[in-house]
């Protein structure tokens, strides 16, 4: 049963918070200041437990928002101002680790971490909105302000919200360009070993909140950088990894090799497309059909991995990418002759910027030009209109947060690397309903670090995400250091689009997508009769489609 643990009276209505764990617990730290979720100090990397701790004095809401800002982190949402005057003010912490949704209708305002809370705590409706279902579709790597529900939006992580009588206010305190390079630039050696302390820091604190971790391995650099992390603050963990039963999807060797040279256990599972369910969604209980079709087998693995091993929590290195800053442009080298101007240094980075991406000296400095001309640029969040029908209302596809309006850093490698971070946001796991998964990377100081340091930086010696392979380097196995390539589950994937495409076929053709106008009926069909084994295939999109069309189904009675 559902309990709402935060009343703080009358605003313009009725003001509740549901929250979907009885393990999330609410902290009134004083009169002013409700904390729900977790959340650490920065000085001490401790869970702050009571306004003592915090140094929390009674204020406006906006200026405990600043100070809370500064003084922790974690996943939290905290309820601030003077409630019996109004207005109340909500700030959900940068990280967006615990993610929160507004529902305002005539008689209540409703928060909730989890929308299935809202029809079963107040009977409410909870109609899917297809509008922002196309724009979400559209645009499926851009996080929304809007959900795909009817009348619920997220708040934004790092602004505060204000609940007043004359409606919500939003203000900005936390500032994504606030934590942009600065200089003088310290050396490689330096940024490297402060990520390693900061990674083994933030690591310890979430296990000291969920105990015994078992982790997502590839042996890839995300992944084995929290396995380091975990090892070099004295954690115990374990490994587990899935593969497909074919060699292209199959990490086992370096997931191993990792598992070994940390002295940890290592569980295997195998993808098995009979697990497959193509009636099933992914997303089921989200406000948006984000996750891939077939990821509930990968749920469905994991925890079984995770009974095996003992654990509660399993760690995944999603976002790790795009943290890490892992670009394929001439934008570190354009950034780099901004910042330094025509040098040995840029030279350098040029050279690096050629490995990563296997381009020639020739081809990079073009790029760098026309880059430098405001010519390289792509389009933030390119547009997939492809089996959608046309058009779709804008006001859908305002993103979650504002981080690119400042006009000072357009076309800047800064600017494409907060792109990626803001790509990651509907593909982390944090402390809102859904499978034990969490995704710590994510945290935010791991988050202002890294986007503190120069594009240019993370491409040292021609490696991507250099500076997260370097931050464990003693501590990693050297196979694992060296790894570029990374495998997937690509090949099981279009298996299970092959044996279930008349299934598919049906559910799509003949539902609520459908007669929603959101698909072209004609070219779904006309996708739906190519071979999966050709590369020009869009049996990706059609898997999307599905998760979406399933999505929509369990979300209407």
């Amino acid at each position: 049963m559902p309990s709402i643990v935060a009343t703080p009276g009358q605003v313009c209505s009725d003001v509740a918070a549901l929250w979907c764990d009885s393990e999330t617990p609410c902290h009134f730290l004083n009169r002013q200041c409700c904390l729900i979720g977790i959340a650490f100090s920065r000085t001490t990397y401790r869970r702050v437990r009571a306004a003592e701790e915090l140094g929390l004095a009674p204020a406006e809401a906006e200026e405990a928002a600043k100070h809370l800002v500064a003084n922790v982190w974690g996943g939290y949402v905290a309820i601030l101002g003077d409630w019996s005057n109004g207005p109340m003010g909500v700030l959900v912490d940068p990280s967006g680790l615990l993610p929160v949704y507004l529902l305002s209708t005539s008689e209540h305002v409703i928060l909730t971490s989890d929308p299935l809370l809202i029809a079963e705590a107040g009977g409410l409706e909870t109609p899917v909105s297809y509008p922002a279902l196309h724009a979400h579709l559209l645009r499926p790597e851009q996080r929304h302000r809007k959900t795909c529900l009817e009348g619920i939006d997220e708040l934004a992580p790092g602004s505060l919200h204000l609940l007043a009588r004359q409606g919500l206010q939003i203000r900005r305190i936390w500032h994504a360009t606030d934590f942009l390079p600065r200089m003088p630039i310290p050396a490689f050696t330096d940024y490297a070993a402060q990520l390693k302390e900061l990674g083994a820091a933030v690591l310890q604190s979430w296990s000291g909140m969920f105990g015994r971790a078992s982790v997502a391995a590839s042996g890839g650099v995300d992944s084995s950088f929290i396995c380091a992390a975990l090892a070099h603050s004295g954690e115990r963990f374990d490994c587990v990894t899935l593969a497909t039963p074919d060699p292209s999807g199959d990490e086992r060797i370096y997931a191993n090799r990792v598992a070994e040279w940390f002295g940890v256990r290592c569980v295997e599972r195998i993808y098995d497309p009979a697990f497959y369910d193509p009636s099933r969604s992914s997303s089921r209980g989200l406000p948006r059909p984000a996750r891939r079709s077939f990821q509930h087998i990968l749920d469905a693995l994991l925890v079984d991995a995770m009974a095996d091993l003992g654990a509660s929590v399993i760690y995944d290195g999603n976002g790790g990418d795009n943290l890490f800053c892992f670009l394929h442009s001439s934008a570190p080298v354009a950034d780099r002759l901004a910042a330094e101007g025509l040098g040995t240094g840029v030279l350098r980075s040029l050279i690096d910027m050629c490995h990563i991406t296997g381009c020639s000296v020739p081809t990079m400095v073009a790029a760098v030009l026309r880059r430098r001309l405001g010519k390289g640029t792509r389009e933030s969040w390119p547009v997939d209109a492809s089996l959608l029908t046309c058009g779709t209302d804008a006001a859908y596809s305002e993103p979650l947060v504002p981080w690119l309006s400042p006009l000072g850093i357009s076309g800047s490698g800064k600017r494409d690397h907060m792109v990626l971070i803001m790509r990651a946001q509907n593909h982390i796991h944090g402390l809102a309903a859904g499978p034990p998964r969490f995704s710590p990377l994510m945290s935010q100081p791991l988050m202002e670090f890294c986007l503190g340091v120069p594009t240019w930086i993370w491409a040292h010696g021609g490696r991507n995400r250099a500076l997260a392979r370097a931050a464990f380097a003693q501590e990693l196995p050297p196979a694992v250091l060296a790894r570029t390539s990374k495998a997937g589950p690509d090949s099981f994937v279009r298996q299970i689009f092959a044996v279930n495409r008349n299934s598919i076929a049906e559910r799509l053709l003949d539902g609520l997508l459908a007669a929603n106008g959101v698909i072209d009926r004609h070219a779904v069909e006309a996708a739906l009769r190519t071979d999966e084994r050709d590369d020009n295939s869009m049996f990706g999109r059609i898997l999307d489609l599905l998760e979406a069309e399933n999505w929509a189904r369990s979300w209407t009675r």
